[in-house]
């Protein structure tokens, strides 16, 4: 077995929710024949969406190779936002990860992880690097990945129903199957808490607390975070594009939307193919809360028991967003089809790629591509800057990532010197070096020195644009993410395709989502 890795599925254009670098969402079921949870697990529970993933590092498509429901479930975790990280702290912190500690005789571990083990770029294939390079010498402990399809999620119920659980997992949140919440309150992930008591080197406290919070389930840690963002307020822009129409982009975000508007228009030359913003419409995990947080609103309540997206705020966000299309004709077509991109990339990072589009937002993920030396994917300068503001001077974010979690417990120690290596700082900076986007979720990591010379400044930009730190993640109490999300996408596609009014998206999304969320 290996790292089980959650290949997000994101078809060009028409289907919203690639993961953090793909930005294509997926709209609807991925719509592959695969057993249901319940045949696999006797219980009960619909097909799972796979949207997008949230957010990390993802290999490009060319080069990557081939439930039920709790009966009572607790409240999701309310994820307070986490101290901004200082430069103290990041000095106070050690500048090198404690070696794992050797073993006493060799072991081997499986886990569970996103596919693209055997790719060039993305989570896995760096984890897998890392392992052979660094872990294994050192602790004698050999981990095996292999992919997980189609998604992290699915793989492990389907391994949980026949008994064959590997001794760790990836544990997906806002992607990767979404289920790692739910898989833990079911009693598939084991509580680390123990394990972290008893171990005098792990730092709890430098990790980002609204991200911690979200892998903890019932007051009890079930996974760390191995990559971690404030969201998909990231936006990337092609530098002779806009030298070329004589525009300034402000990097640190010192703009509003209007202004964006504006901008956006002179990049867009019609008669050359050549379009200024292609917005991500839908996936609501990720970029719909993005959206609505921009305006004022919100996807869920606190409690995770209803949805709001029928406040004016977030009428406001999602209306903007379709303006940018029909009203402002920042793109010729919404779901339009990419053909003949670098690495065979679809939707906007295709688009982007081809140097056909001017702008697209994501999640930093993509500055590991984008700055990488010899990068093949872009021919051009990229330009990276914080998204605009939003109404009344409002930021859209929420904490987001992906986590790393125990599965079995006979080779629980070995399982958790894996799980502190690959999330310490050495590797929280290095993945992002390594092509395997969003940094670490560690307050040192964002502050690293090497980090922001050799890559990107923007990771400082976000932590001063946001001082009290990354916005709640809000998820449904009874871990019904994929169904929900699922349910509001299809309504909002209609809409983001011109074929319903946003009253007519809006009510028919709230009363097939507040159903599920029940």
């Amino acid at each position: 077995m290996g790292l089980y890795v959650a290949a997000s599925v994101r078809a060009a254009g028409r289907r919203f929710a690639r993961s953090e670098e793909m930005s294509v969402m997926n709209l609807t079921d991925s719509g592959m024949g695969r057993p249901s949870r319940r045949r696999l697990l006797g219980i009960g529970g619909s097909a799972l969406s796979l949207l997008l993933a949230a957010c990390g590092g993802e290999a490009a498509p060319a080069a990557a190779p081939a439930k039920a429901d709790p009966t009572k479930a607790p409240a999701a975790a309310a994820a307070t936002t986490a101290p901004a990280p200082t430069a103290a702290a990041a000095a106070a912190a050690p500048t090198k990860a404690p070696a794992p500690a050797a073993a006493t005789a060799p072991v081997t571990i499986e886990i569970l992880t996103r596919d693209g083990v055997e790719a060039p770029t993305g989570h896995s294939q760096f984890f897998n690097n890392q392992a052979k390079k660094n872990f294994t010498p050192d602790s004698k402990i050999t981990v095996q990945f292999v992919d997980a399809k189609p998604n992290v999620g699915e793989k492990l119920f389907v391994l949980a129903a026949a008994n064959t659980l590997p001794d760790g997992s990836w544990f997906g949140v806002v992607a990767d199957g979404e289920n790692g919440r739910e898989q833990a309150q079911k009693g598939i992930f084991k509580p680390l808490d123990d394990l972290i008591k008893q171990d005098s080197r792990f730092e709890k406290g430098i990790f980002f607390k609204s991200f911690m919070d979200v892998l903890a389930v019932a007051g009890k840690q079930y996974a760390v975070p191995i990559h971690t963002h404030y969201g998909t307020n990231v936006l990337y822009y092609n530098k002779n594009l806009t030298d070329a129409a004589g525009v300034k982009i402000p990097d640190d975000g010192s703009w509003t939307i209007d202004e964006f508007i504006e901008i956006a228009k002179k990049l867009t030359k019609k008669e050359a193919d050549q379009w200024g913003y292609w917005p991500v419409a839908s996936g609501f995990s990720e970029f719909g809360a993005f959206w609505v947080r921009q305006f004022g609103g919100e996807y869920f309540d606190e409690e995770g028991k209803k949805l709001l997206i029928d406040s004016p705020e977030a009428r406001a966000g999602l209306e903007w967003v379709h303006s940018t299309v029909y009203k402002h004709l920042l793109i010729d077509d919404i779901n339009r089809k990419i053909e003949g991109a670098p690495l065979g990339l679809t939707g906007q990072r295709g688009l982007f790629a081809m140097g056909k589009l001017a702008m697209h937002n994501t999640t930093p993920g993509l500055v590991a591509e984008y700055k990488k030396p010899g990068t093949t994917e872009v021919n051009f300068p990229v330009g990276i800057a914080l998204f605009p503001k939003g109404k009344d001077g409002k930021r859209g974010t929420q904490a987001s990532g992906s986590g790393m979690g125990l599965t079995k417990v006979d080779k629980q120690a070995a399982v958790w010197e894996w799980l502190k290596f690959v999330s310490n700082k050495d590797n929280g900076v290095e993945q992002v070096f390594g092509g395997a986007g969003s940094p670490g979720g560690r307050t040192d990591v964002w502050n690293d020195p090497k980090l922001l010379k050799e890559r990107d400044p923007i990771y400082t930009t976000i932590i001063k644009a946001f001082p009290q730190g990354a916005g709640t993640l809000r998820l449904p109490a009874n871990y019904k993410l994929g169904q929900v999300n699922t349910a509001v996408n299809a309504e909002f596609k209609n809409y983001f395709d011109n074929k319903s009014s946003l009253a007519d998206a809006v009510s028919k999304a709230l009363q097939a989502g507040n159903e599920l969320l029940k």
